[in-house]
């Protein structure tokens, strides 16, 4: 289909161009489509944007990872087949293609549009969340498309950039941003086209440089320095709940929830037996947002690649699958990992153990559950925190986000065992039929989904 799809949009673009250049003799002003103007001012691009990439973090992508993490466990269909790591290349297509040709490229517009009317607020914007797709890309493909492509009919075939060089880029993505938002004035400034903070900077601003530690703590196996960067970065980023980067979903049917979509339509997803049975062990209060009861009134998670009964598992829960649920982008909770995880690795235990327990509470906080219970239980001090302790609780707290697949690749926390009749966990995804199809010239051949990002040591 997609590459019918793709032919289809190419007969037909030639076809409008031989028409037009054999057209020359008409008003141009008579070929304006009022419907499909050439130009698309920024703040109707921006929500574009921030709709279109949180739908894949929380649809196709936030699927398939959260069954490979055992958070989820596919139950029927394709997402039976993914339960055992099997995923084919036209499966990733559809989100491949619109992060590319619609959230990188629109984006790219907006960083234009911006310098060309010294708007650095939406500059800033545009190099946050430009940042944040890369980093989505690169940890799930590694090596991708990215200073060649989003060229348009110029070039069709971009080379693949080194993954190591786009997280480079990533950071100086990142620190133009902070420093665009750092700006006095922007002639144009963001409203409620901002579908994540309505416009307000400094959120922003402390959304970069969070992202900024997020992704120099993805190269703790790979870089000496990350740890320490990691740790400065959270210096300035997200310092609340309240400024947490998530994009609003809405009541109305054409407005929904992607998580919320597709178990209503689909229900081929059910809720993961090594992620329930982790909460139970701990009497976790958040397992009443995030899972419901099954037909039985108990909570039961499928195991990974031998699927239950659809009635006998729990599913989505409330939170994060209801009609106008967020999906989240990076939050407080997350800030505070990193930091638990870097301040351990510099060897300052007590900070470590204080922003364990402070992630613990913001995530329950933002879950909207209190037990006092529960916390004083796994509250840690500087003797008894350990790597395994904060992973585990980030495992549980970033529950449908890709950090959990992040962080069990570098440290395989928690210990999460292949799925029935499988020797190993996939790692990465495969490249997208349509790069295969029409950019063979550079397509990466040979790669299976157990092969590592250059990150994952």
């Amino acid at each position: 289909m997609k590459s019918f799809v793709l032919k289809t949009i190419a007969v037909t673009l030639a076809g409008m161009l031989i028409f037009m250049a054999s057209c020359n003799f008409i008003d141009p002003d008579l070929n304006v489509d009022p419907n499909n103007p050439a130009e698309v001012e920024v703040n109707l691009l921006l929500p574009n944007t921030q709709v279109a990439l949180s739908y894949i973090l929380g649809g196709d992508f936030g699927r398939y990872v959260s069954i490979w993490t055992q958070h989820h466990d596919g139950i029927d269909r394709q997402h039976l087949a993914y339960s055992v790591y099997q995923i084919k290349e036209t499966e990733v297509d559809n989100a491949w293609n619109s992060l590319y040709a619609t959230v990188l490229s629109d984006l790219k517009i907006i960083r234009e549009k911006a310098a060309e009317s010294g708007s650095p607020y939406y500059a800033g914007i545009s190099k946050t969340m430009t940042a944040l797709t890369l980093g989505t890309l690169v940890d799930l493909f590694n090596d991708i498309p990215y200073s060649q492509a989003l060229q348009g009919a110029d070039d069709l075939t971009p080379a693949y950039d080194n993954a190591a060089d786009v997280y480079a880029e990533i950071q100086s993505l990142l620190d133009g941003a902070i420093t665009d938002f750092g700006s006095a004035t922007s002639t144009l400034k963001p409203g409620a086209d901002d579908l994540v903070f309505g416009g307000n900077i400094s959120k922003w601003k402390e959304t970069a440089q969070a992202l900024k530690a997020r992704y120099y703590l993805h190269l703790s196996e790979h870089d000496s320095n990350a740890y320490g960067q990691a740790l400065a970065a959270v210096t300035g980023a997200i310092s609340s709940n309240s400024n947490n980067a998530q994009v609003k979903y809405a009541e109305a049917t054409t407005s929904n929830n992607p998580w919320y979509q597709f178990e209503s339509q689909r229900g081929d997803v059910v809720m993961g037996q090594f992620f329930i049975d982790l909460m139970k062990s701990i009497n976790d209060p958040r397992i009443a947002v995030y899972a419901t009861t099954n037909s039985g009134g108990n909570y039961k998670g499928s195991p990974a690649g031998a699927p239950i009964t659809p009635d006998s598992a729990s599913r989505m829960g409330t939170l994060l699958a209801s009609t106008s649920s967020a999906v989240p982008l990076i939050t407080y909770a997350e800030v505070k990992f990193i930091e638990a995880e870097a301040a351990l690795a510099a060897g300052d235990r007590a900070r470590a153990a204080t922003a364990h327990n402070a992630a613990i509470e913001a995530s329950l906080a933002y879950c909207g559950v209190s037990d006092a219970a529960f916390v004083t239980a796994q509250t840690e001090t500087e003797a008894t925190i350990s790597l395994e302790k904060i992973l585990t609780h980030k495992y549980i707290a970033l529950y449908t986000t890709q950090e959990p697949f992040v962080d069990w690749r570098r440290k395989g926390i928690p210990a999460l065992q292949p799925a029935s009749g499988e020797s190993r966990i996939a790692t990465r995804f495969p490249y997208p039929q349509s790069e295969r199809l029409y950019n063979a010239e550079n397509y990466k051949t040979g790669v299976t989904v157990f092969d590592k990002v250059f990150w994952d040591k």
